[in-house]
């Protein structure tokens, strides 16, 4: 563990190790989240062996990073920041938000606001001019905090995922930070401070 803002009874941090009930907190809070439809692709919960090799795996990718939110001590929520693989120069200025989540027990708190924050941190001390997300439709409360946070939406994939034997539509965001280099993702804009 590393680096941690405190608020209250929240805490945010760059999880690098999992430690005492790290692992399980994060899957129950997953579990939750799944059948709440914030599940991150899962529409119904895996079994709870597949949930910790997951999570297992995530602290194993050189390409990603792991912010996780607590409440009263236990994990509730996280998302991950995965940079381009090293073969990819042409986009390494880029990162990708992905699998961000608050469980519903934990949500009102400013938990996944706080999390994108620590997120949007990491990113620009690693230099990253661009952060680029997308959700889907029904995700109305998570579309509506990364717009209030400075998000841009550039577009909507009509057939993102399919839920029910129905197609979802995804919206596509993105953010880019002040820099001297041009940045031409819709328009420039700043990655909130």
């Amino acid at each position: 563990m590393s680096e941690t803002q405190v608020f209250g009874k929240v805490k945010v941090e760059r999880l690098t190790r999992y430690s005492g009930t790290d692992l399980d907190d994060l899957c129950e809070a997953t579990e939750s989240a799944i059948v709440e439809g914030g599940g991150f692709g899962w529409l119904k919960p895996p079994p709870r062996q597949v949930l910790e090799n997951y999570w297992k795996g995530v602290l194993l990718v050189p390409e990603r990073r792991l912010v996780v939110g607590r409440l009263d001590g236990m994990i509730c929520g996280s998302a991950q920041l995965s940079r381009s693989p090293r073969n990819n120069e042409a986009q390494a200025m880029a990162g990708t938000v992905t699998s961000a989540f608050v469980a519903p027990w934990a949500r009102g708190h400013g938990i996944g606001r706080r999390i994108v924050s620590e997120v949007e941190q990491l990113a620009r001390e690693l230099g990253l001019l661009v952060l680029n997300l997308d959700l889907r439709d029904t995700q109305r409360a998570a579309i509506h905090l990364y717009e209030t946070l400075g998000y841009r939406r550039w577009g909507t994939h009509p057939f993102y995922a399919l839920v029910e034997a129905d197609s979802c539509p995804a919206i596509i965001t993105t953010s880019a930070s002040t820099s001297r280099r041009r940045v031409s993702p819709p328009e420039r804009m700043s990655i909130p401070a």
